[in-house]
């Protein structure tokens, strides 16, 4: 865990708590292939560890969360390579494998993959004033790492419907209402509400702990993993569209795109 760039991981071994924070501050936050890589490898070696028994993610004090996908590689991939490397499959399984609570802590935006990562905990605590949101329609893509299936499961499809196709995003405190969200705060409750919170959690019984959160996912993994792939697939289809080019070109020269829909 020493060589981590893009992440910090703290572990408090008396309280069997890991306080795990993105740190790309200059990216926002946004996943790299190095940052995913290194995400990976945090939850690989803190599920192995027995003096971990939940984990609380976070983007910091200040936010943001996670801005997504970081945009300049993500216009380099192609459908094939995307089919070829698997693109996220190694992020979404470690999430999905991971056997401890995980407590998402958000602060400022989790847009797009964010927000995805933050569906993909067990718990979301968030400020009041965050911000969610699947904007990947608006760049000419679609959600591939959960988002459509966990969001249509949180809130039901006609509402995530309206969500994934406008791209339009949602405060904390608006998720909260609609059940996404477990607790809004102000934000400068959330880290300290989220570790109490992991702490209470750590003083039962550790595989107990572990059976149960496997119980409750049995209700949502029944068909997600079919849905998940099926995501994905739709989502390395996009790589080969003119307007996935433009979507990301025009993103990144901060104008609107202009979609040709082919």
């Amino acid at each position: 865990m020493d060589s981590l760039k893009n992440i910090k991981v703290a572990v408090d071994s008396q309280k069997g708590v890991a306080l795990v924070r993105f740190d790309r501050p200059a990216k926002r936050n946004a996943f790299s292939q190095a940052m995913i890589g290194e995400m990976v490898s945090v939850l690989h070696h803190l599920d192995a560890l027995d003096t971990v028994r939940a984990v609380v993610l976070t983007g910091g004090p200040d936010g943001p969360f996670c801005a997504g996908m970081d945009l300049n590689e993500l216009v380099q991939i192609t459908t094939s390579s995307a089919h070829k490397r698997a693109f996220l499959k190694d992020l979404t399984d470690a999430f999905a494998g991971f056997s401890k609570p995980v407590i998402a802590a958000v602060i400022g935006f989790a847009l797009g993959g964010g927000c995805e990562i933050a569906l993909a905990c067990d718990i979301i605590y968030a400020a009041e004033d965050a911000t969610f949101g699947l904007p990947e329609i608006k760049i000419g893509t679609i959600p591939g790492a959960g988002g459509t299936q966990r969001l249509a499961r949180a809130l039901g499809k006609h509402k995530a419907m309206e969500f994934v196709l406008t791209g339009d995003s949602a405060s904390g405190a608006e998720f909260e209402r609609l059940g996404v969200v477990n607790k809004a705060f102000p934000r400068d409750q959330v880290i300290s509400a989220a570790t109490s919170l992991a702490e209470r959690i750590a003083l039962m019984s550790g595989p107990v702990v572990q059976v149960a959160k496997k119980a409750v996912l049995t209700v949502e993994n029944s068909h997600l993993d079919a849905g998940m792939a099926t995501e994905k697939m739709l989502y390395y289809s996009t790589f080969g569209l003119s307007d996935f080019k433009e979507g990301q070109t025009a993103f990144l020269q901060k104008r609107k795109p202009n979609f040709t829909h082919e």
